[in-house]
Order: structure tokens, then C-alpha cells, then sequence
């Protein structure tokens, strides 16, 4: 029991540093290589919960999937000409990104 009060706690933790930016405000952490597309299929928080969790199994299954990637050159090209904004949460080191159309 206690261990999912913990992990409500990570839940709340992430949902709260959840923000909206402009991937021009993210190029420093594309240049690092931390910057992780998450697909809109999955829920940006849990995705974080679960790299908090270091659940590989899961993470082998959203790569194998095509749930998770890195963010490649063309598509950071793509984010910086549009000014896109992205849903953004931090999972140190990682930085999870995710492209919803919906303003949520």
C-alpha cells in the first residue's frame, strides 16, 4: 500500500511540472539528447511515472511499438519552423515531449 502512495505521489509530482512550451525554449535539451517523443496514444504522465519506476520492460514495449523515440533532426526542424508548443514534462534526465492537437 505503500508503495502506491508513493506512486501517486510521483503521479501528482509530474502532473504538476506538466507544462506547455515552445520547442524553441526545448533546443538545449534536443542538442543533449534528452528530449523523448512520447506518442498521443500513451499518457505523458504515466510515461514519466514509470521512468521514475525504471520499468525497462515497459519502455522495451512503447519502443518496439513506436510509442516512444528519440526526437530526430528533421522533425526538430519541422517544430522550430511551425513555433510549435509541446506538452512537456521532465523525467531526469529525460525530457518527455508529446504533440497533442487538443488544447487540454
Amino acid at each position: 500500500m505503500a508503495n502506491g502512495s508513493r506512486r501517486e505521489e510521483r503521479r501528482s509530482d509530474f502532473l504538476a511540472q506538466t507544462a506547455q512550451i515552445a520547442f524553441t525554449e526545448l533546443q538545449r535539451y534536443f542538442a543533449a539528447g534528452r528530449l523523448v517523443k512520447v506518442s498521443d496514444e500513451l499518457d505523458l504522465i504515466e510515461v514519466a511515472v514509470q521512468l521514475s519506476e525504471d520499468n525497462a520492460a515497459q519502455f522495451e514495449q512503447w519502443l518496439e511499438q513506436g510509442s516512444l523515440d528519440g526526437v530526430n533532426d528533421e522533425r526538430a526542424t519541422l517544430w522550430l519552423a511551425e513555433d510549435r508548443v509541446l506538452w512537456t514534462v521532465v523525467a531526469d534526465p529525460w525530457v518527455l515531449v508529446q504533440e497533442r492537437n487538443s488544447a487540454a
